[in-house]
């Protein structure tokens, strides 16, 4: 993965994050997944193209990796995207 920017490395895995929230069926996990798309239009300001990513095993698994890539590299990150993770990551957890 090193061949992508870390943002689209991050966008990657939160992308996975939404589409496994969005196919579930209950209603919290399509409001999580809205909250995740969401967190992706803060990320994404400029169209950046998604890296594909592993699928992790949820996504909270999914957002932890996208954290720690972000973390990584916090001078990229809108401010406005961290309490939205933030708040992502303690609702799932």
């Amino acid at each position: 993965m090193s061949s992508h920017h870390p943002l689209q490395v991050a966008l990657g895995h939160v992308r996975n994050a939404t589409y496994q929230l969005m196919i579930g069926t209950d209603m919290d996990g399509l409001v999580l997944g809205l909250e995740c798309l969401d967190l992706e239009a803060l990320l994404n300001w400029d169209d950046t193209e998604p890296a594909v990513v592993p699928a992790e095993p949820s996504p909270i698994a999914s957002l932890a990796c996208a954290r720690l890539e972000l973390e990584a590299h916090p001078g990229q990150v809108p401010p406005a995207a961290w309490p939205v993770l933030h708040s992502l990551l303690r609702k799932l957890g």
